[in-house]
């Protein structure tokens, strides 16, 4: 047999082989059909959060409460409507950048080991004041989550094939939001009044080992870019003492996330 005939089945071999062996590659819809890099190794690193699109329905005391939540590069804007009503409260704001550096700060973190971190600042303001009032007062929030804890994927179930979600096992969850005011008055003649601190509210919640987490679906996995999305439908009853909070929530949330420079 000539050399151009065996380097024509070798070809072939190949191709037929291909599919077989990358066949594990293409999982999400959105995966890249062929590449070297596993799953795990596609996750590991630190993600930016560049977009976010989150819609959640509470229904609290008989009152649905809609979220409309956005993040676009380093814009954050939130839309709280009550349903059935003309209630509508928009809220502008930015992810919070920190000195020197160029990313807001909204970001993923996965390694190696199945550790896995979460933090998430943003900031916004409110205009307080009536048409009528001689006083201007501006009510500015910044807020900062983090969550610490651990990563994996799931195993494939009903239409999820395996490696498809992943599970963000959370150990620690912190929370802190400060509210400082400004208050300018007519009679200020164009001077800046300076933020005043006039709250700090700190909730901290520890859990054990799987009782707290969040599973994605990854629609795309992919070394410079990852996309994913969550179904969310929870339920939360807390009594103390004989005074109660209940709500369900019902939604989805979708992000894309970029290596983090």
């Amino acid at each position: 047999m000539n050399t151009k005939k065996l380097l024509g089945y070798a070809v072939a071999i190949i191709m037929l082989a291909l599919p077989i062996v990358f066949s594990g590659c293409k999982v999400g819809k959105e995966d890249p059909f062929l590449t070297f890099k596993s799953r795990k190794a596609r996750v590991c690193g630190t993600w930016t959060v560049t977009n976010l699109r989150s819609e959640i329905v509470r229904k609290q005391n008989n009152v649905s409460t809609e979220t409309k939540t956005t993040v676009e590069g380093d814009t954050w804007k939130q839309v709280i409507s009550i349903l059935g009503t003309d209630s509508v409260r928009t809220l502008n704001g930015k992810i919070t950048k920190e000195p020197n550096q160029n990313e807001g700060s909204y970001f993923f973190y996965f390694d190696g080991n199945g550790k896995a971190t979460m933090t998430y600042k943003y900031e916004y303001e409110e205009d307080l004041s009536g048409e009528d009032d001689d006083v201007s007062t501006v009510r500015q929030i910044k807020v900062t989550e983090e969550m610490t804890g651990t990563w994996n994927f799931l195993d494939g179930i009903d239409e999820y094939k395996d490696k498809e979600r992943l599970a963000f096992v959370i150990e620690d969850q912190k929370t802190t939001t400060y509210e400082y005011e400004s208050i300018t008055s007519d009679d200020d003649e164009g001077g800046i009044a300076l933020p005043r601190l006039i709250s700090t509210n700190v909730v901290n919640d520890r859990y054990s080992n799987g009782e707290m987490s969040t599973v994605y679906a990854i629609v795309e996995l992919r070394s410079k870019e990852m996309k994913f999305h969550q179904n969310i439908n929870r339920f939360y009853l807390r009594n103390d003492n004989g005074n109660g909070e209940s709500y369900t929530d019902v939604g989805f949330e979708e992000l894309t996330l970029t290596p983090r420079q």
